[in-house]
């Protein structure tokens, strides 16, 4: 999924009262996000003009598998019940001045489709007083209710028309001192950090501050941290050398072109692809350079899914899916579901390999074994002169072509663990 976000922090106003907490805010949301993997734009003190400017470039980013986050952390007010944040440069001096020199909030939701996978949180540390001078009327303290459209969570940091409490020996704001805390620890769904964050600021402040959401997400819960990036790492620390064995190590390949034949070195999964063309072209063959050729590639093809066998068995499945289980109230079904496969995927070619290894011998190519261990191929000089033995060996494929497709049918097994070790 894509991650977006947008954070604003405010202290410096031309014509306001200065806050000292907003950009320590916005630099610390913004340091967990990117760590979390966030395209994160940060803004320090900006303009309306340049806050006007980075959310429509923003809006433009956002596809309908985003995780969307805008994040403001400044003054804030609210005026015939529509939510205002203020930018740096407003200089307001009557109420009617606002809608212009100031961001209506609606203008951070986005338009999401009912059936589109956008989330979208924004997330609003400005309920503080009113920021203008008591001349101008008609403004209220803290923020109005605002609907959150399909997909959205909006968040404030106290309820609708209260305001927040700030206390000078903090780095940050009560409310996103609290908020960061809880996106920091491991395993927590989204709506479990804000219901963890008000428990705590309402702790914090006597109940006097009580944050508040209105939200319309749905799906499946979303995990800022898990540990199930611990089981990942440790997943594919076990499997990466049978990984590698089918996808990064190369074949010498070699390809019948007319009259001439070539070499290429190529990774085992595109060798699989080209044998099964080479072989229905070819397994009818009386020529034996050929047939010869054919049965060779299908030799180095054996030879890698045997390393592909013996590296399996040093892999303790039963350990894996066990580690699997212990996690699994921490993973999403999905997780569970891709974990699982690609267990069970891994022990089924491992078991064909170990049990087709009638392909290891054949009349016409040897295998050559030094210190018990099979390390390649013995080819006899006059091996091209041996017709007959060729012919039968490439008939003797032909006849077990069930157990040929099982050796060489490694796409479900390879696109598994490609999208598995490529996430």
């Amino acid at each position: 999924m894509k991650k977006e976000a947008l954070v604003i922090g405010i202290n410096k106003y031309l014509s306001l009262d200065i806050l000292d907490k907003c950009e320590n805010d916005a630099e610390d949301v913004s340091e967990f996000l990117k760590k979390c993997g966030f395209n994160t734009e940060v803004l320090l003190n900006p303009t309306q003009k340049d806050i006007i400017k980075s959310l429509a470039n923003y809006k433009k980013e956002i596809s309908k598998d985003t995780i969307s986050i805008i994040y403001f952390s400044g003054h804030g007010l609210q005026m015939e019940g529509d939510n205002f944040i203020v930018p740096s440069d407003a200089n307001v001096s009557i109420t009617e001045e606002i809608p212009y020199l100031c961001i209506n909030a609606s203008d951070l939701l986005l338009d999401i489709d009912i059936q589109s996978e956008i989330m979208h949180l924004i997330i609003l540390d400005a309920c503080r007083n009113n920021p203008f001078k008591s001349g101008i009327k008609g403004i209220s303290g803290g923020l109005a209710r605002m609907v959150a459209p399909m997909g959205t969570l909006i968040a404030f940091a106290t309820s609708p028309n209260m305001t927040s409490i700030e206390r000078k020996e903090d780095r940050n704001g009560i409310y996103t001192k609290h908020l960061l805390s809880n996106l920091k620890t491991p395993n927590i769904p989204l709506e479990r950090v804000f219901k963890n964050t008000r428990t705590n600021v309402l702790q914090d402040t006597n109940g006097k501050q009580v944050p508040w959401e209105e939200s319309s997400l749905h799906g499946e819960d979303f995990y800022f941290i898990k540990e199930a990036t611990a089981l990942v790492m440790y997943l594919k620390k076990e499997l990466i050398f049978a990984y590698q064995e089918l996808t990064v190590n190369t074949i010498e390949f070699s390809i019948i072109d007319g009259n001439n034949v070539r070499t290429e070195k190529i990774p085992f999964s595109k060798a699989t692809l080209l044998f099964k063309k080479q072989f229905d072209e070819h397994k009818s063959t009386i020529h034996p350079r050929d047939a010869f050729m054919v049965l060779f590639n299908f030799q180095k093809i054996i030879h890698s899914t045997y390393k592909f066998s013996i590296i399996s068995k040093t892999i303790d499945f039963r350990e894996l899916d066990r580690q699997i289980i212990n996690q699994t109230p921490n993973l999403t079904r999905d997780e569970v579901s891709q974990f699982q496969k690609i267990l069970l995927t891994m022990e089924h070619y491992s078991s064909i390999f170990a049990h087709n290894d009638k392909f290891g011998d054949l009349k016409s190519l040897k295998r050559d074994i030094k210190n018990h261990i099979w390390v390649g191929f013995k080819l006899d000089g006059g091996i091209l002169d041996k017709q007959n033995l060729i012919i039968e060996d490439l008939d003797f494929v032909n006849q077990n072509i069930k157990s040929l497709n099982e050796i060489i049918e490694s796409e479900l097994l390879i696109g598994i663990m490609d999208e598995f070790f490529k996430a």
